[in-house]
């Protein structure tokens, strides 16, 4: 899967354009700058969606992939 934007799809996950979507557990690659890869674990918190390694950080708009 190439690069694509995280938006949120009708069942309140993160998902890329083609469909796929991000659940607890979910190992995901996301872009936080020009051409730097992290990757890291998609994990709930009874309210909504997060990334493991940065619980802070908005995942809506991010760029990401399924690794």
């Amino acid at each position: 899967m190439d690069e694509d934007t995280l938006t949120i799809n009708w069942q309140g996950r993160y998902s890329l354009s083609d469909g796929t979507y991000f659940t607890t557990g979910d190992d995901i690659e996301i872009k936080l700058d020009y051409n730097h890869w992290i990757k890291t674990e998609v994990k709930h918190n009874r309210k909504d969606y997060y990334l493991k390694d940065y619980p802070q950080l908005e995942m809506e708009g991010l760029i990401a992939r399924k690794p």
